[in-house]
């Protein structure tokens, strides 16, 4: 019981604790100045996310494509949401990053995704990192909120094994949401595609985006922590660096011509680096609800799989919500998929009106 006062009234600090108070706690770590990510320094920031992910066995992670194309969306503004703490070096030794999603309302989301290098840890620079990007979150979302607005949920994922964050996020009241698995598949001999009576199975059409994107946000309403995207993010997500147009795959009936599922795959060969396997990854795996328990979202997959090793991948992966309501953790294991990591989502939310 006193475990859960003590992070109660540290909760109760965080939302009293200004971002400029918080900002201040940053500067007072000595041997360190901040400032706000240059782009010039991407390169320099994803060689230190490199070294943190490898230290924790992070099963994602970040690329410098993946990075400049955060920097030069229309959405980010990295002159407000980031700082790196840089040594007299020159080194980076921790980086600051409070995503604000300025585009949906429905939820305000902000990501969490600071890091500390392991041989600067255990020194308070994290904790101060931490409250920081939730000062800084809990400031935006005071200062742009209106009437309408949905709550604030602030978020920090991480790997199931990272103890040293987690624990540190329990202690600022972000608590553990949900689970995550990573599921990977090797590709020896990929299994046949199977016939699906009234729907047909056809490449990316670049036209259609806009349908495939109705059809894809429409299918993950009922699943944990969906927003909606705007048509700006969609343009994102399906033109970024890691998308492959040519293994995605869409299911269209026959019938009405309408398209009532699709896989979209990319290639994130940061991953490769990191594993030493070349892997296809599914990114989203939709079907319409209409269209369900029809062998679509099977079809689907079986028809990715053969184009990844068309292509000369080694291995099929994708990631899934381990209390998944359609079933689909049954479906990947039962067509090969094992787990290989676990990830979890630690999370706080506040009503608007708080």
């Amino acid at each position: 019981m006193r475990e859960v006062g003590a992070t109660a009234t540290l909760t109760r600090v965080i939302f009293e604790l200004s971002e400029a108070e918080a900002r201040a706690a940053l500067d007072v770590i000595p041997g360190l100045t901040w400032e706000p990510i240059d782009r010039d320094r991407l390169p320099a920031v994803a060689a230190f996310y490199a070294e943190c992910e490898a230290y924790d066995d992070n099963p994602e992670r970040k690329s410098l494509a993946g990075l400049q194309e955060f920097w030069d969306s229309p959405r980010s503004r990295p002159e407000e949401d980031t700082l790196v703490g840089s040594d007299a070096e020159g080194r980076i030794v921790a980086v600051g990053w409070s995503g604000c999603n300025r585009v949906v309302t429905e939820k305000r989301g902000v990501r969490l995704g600071g890091a500390v290098r392991p041989d600067s840890r255990n020194q308070g620079i994290g904790r101060a990192v931490l409250r920081w990007e939730m000062a800084h979150g809990l400031e935006w979302d005071r200062a742009t909120r209106r009437d309408g607005y949905g709550p604030l949920v602030m978020s920090l994922f991480a790997p199931v094994g990272q103890a040293d964050v987690r624990d540190l996020a329990e202690r600022h009241g972000l608590t553990v949401e949900r689970y995550f698995f990573e599921m990977a598949l090797t590709l020896r001999d990929p299994l046949p595609v199977p016939n699906v009576a009234g729907v047909r199975l056809v490449d990316w059409d670049e036209e259609r985006g806009e349908e495939v994107h109705a059809t894809v946000d429409a299918a993950f309403r009922d699943h944990w922590g969906h927003v909606d995207r705007t048509p700006e993010m969609w343009a994102e997500a399906v033109t970024a660096q890691a998308f492959r147009p040519e293994w995605s795959v869409l299911a269209v009936e026959e019938d009405t011509g309408a398209v009532v599922g699709a896989a979209l795959n990319c290639a994130y060969e940061q991953d490769w680096e990191a594993t030493g396997v070349r892997e296809g990854y599914t990114d989203e795996l939709a079907v319409a609800s209409t269209h369900r328990g029809r062998g679509i979202a099977s079809a689907l997959l079986r028809e990715s799989m053969r184009r990844f090793a068309t292509s000369g991948m080694e291995m099929a992966t994708l990631g899934v919500d381990a209390a998944n309501p359609s079933g689909a953790l049954r479906l990947y294991t039962g067509l090969g998929y094992e787990p290989r990591a676990e990830t979890c989502v630690h999370q706080l939310t506040r009503a608007g009106n708080q």
